[in-house]
């Protein structure tokens, strides 16, 4: 009798931790915060074996951003913005009302896609001004991405050239990786070319190239690899100039792989580096094919 009192114990006490199981899981989401929970559950479920489901993380998504949640507004936006994921085409009227409503709670970064819509005149009115106007707003809010934006287009207008040479520069002074080093590129191949009441300056252009290069953009690595093997406008050195062709080489840019193999060819480089040109002009060809390099 005891034997079976004591299994039916077990069997009530596992219907009820089943239940409890059970009802936890049927509980929705009630605050906009633990619906945005429910999408990265959704999307990246802890349970072993259980497949992702974006058609319930889009739902709960919506239901979180409609209610107010900050990010479930800004990634809407960028879902609707990029397009391709999630089964949702690309839309510029849906990321507008979405990073309206984040800029509207205070998101800066909001604002500088804002900007990106109306530059862009993705289904809405193409309005270079209002795009300048966002991107201003976030500029001064400290997005770097937003300063590299209204930098790049002021410097190719005469009368806001020296303002679009501050914002490059501030963005630079972020150190914001890829802004940082696109606004420094860009300075380096203002004061290469020189326009307008800017004058050629390729000591200048040297040094921001090298801040560029550094900050990993390859076609400056290029650029300032050239400038360090001639020692025109920068102090010669071989060896420097060779490791910054390395680099852009590294990063599949196809005009830098093609200068390494023949610096490696000729010159001072004959029959020194037979193999790594090989490697190189291999990755080249291999690179041709599937479409790889960047030129």
């Amino acid at each position: 009798m005891k034997g079976r009192i004591s299994r039916w114990l077990i069997m009530i006490a596992a219907v009820s931790l089943a239940g409890c199981g059970k009802g936890e899981k049927q509980r929705e989401p009630s605050t906009p915060q633990e619906m945005y929970a429910r999408v990265r559950e959704l999307l990246k479920p802890s349970t072993p074996n259980t497949p992702p489901d974006p058609q319930q993380a889009m739902r709960w998504l919506y239901r979180a951003a409609e209610n107010g949640f900050l990010r479930a507004q800004t990634d809407l936006g960028g879902i609707y913005l990029q397009g391709g994921k999630y089964g949702i085409a690309a839309d510029g009227k849906e990321a507008l009302k979405w990073f309206t409503a984040a800029s509207n709670q205070g998101s800066k970064e909001a604002l500088y896609y804002i900007g990106l819509i109306y530059k862009r005149g993705q289904d809405v009115p193409r309005d270079g001004q209002k795009a300048l106007s966002f991107w201003r707003q976030a500029a001064k809010a400290g997005v770097a991405d937003a300063s590299l934006a209204l930098g790049a287009e002021l410097v190719q207008r005469p009368e806001s050239i020296q303002e679009g040479i501050e914002w490059l520069k501030k963005t630079v002074a972020t150190r914001e990786a890829i802004p940082a080093s696109t606004a420094a590129a860009a300075l380096g191949n203002l004061y290469a070319t020189g326009r307008d009441n800017i004058p050629r300056d390729m000591k200048e252009a040297a040094r921001w190239y090298e801040i560029a290069a550094n900050g990993g953009d390859a076609r400056s690595q290029l650029v300032y690899a050239l400038l360090l093997l001639q020692g025109e406008q920068a102090p010669k050195n071989t060896d420097e100039g060779m490791r910054y062709l390395r680099l852009a080489a590294g990063q599949n840019h196809a005009p830098a792989i093609a200068l390494l193999i023949e610096f490696l060819r000729k010159g001072q480089f004959t029959g020194k580096n037979e193999q790594e040109a090989a490697a190189w002009e291999k990755r080249l060809k291999e690179g041709n094919k599937s479409g790889g390099p960047q030129s």
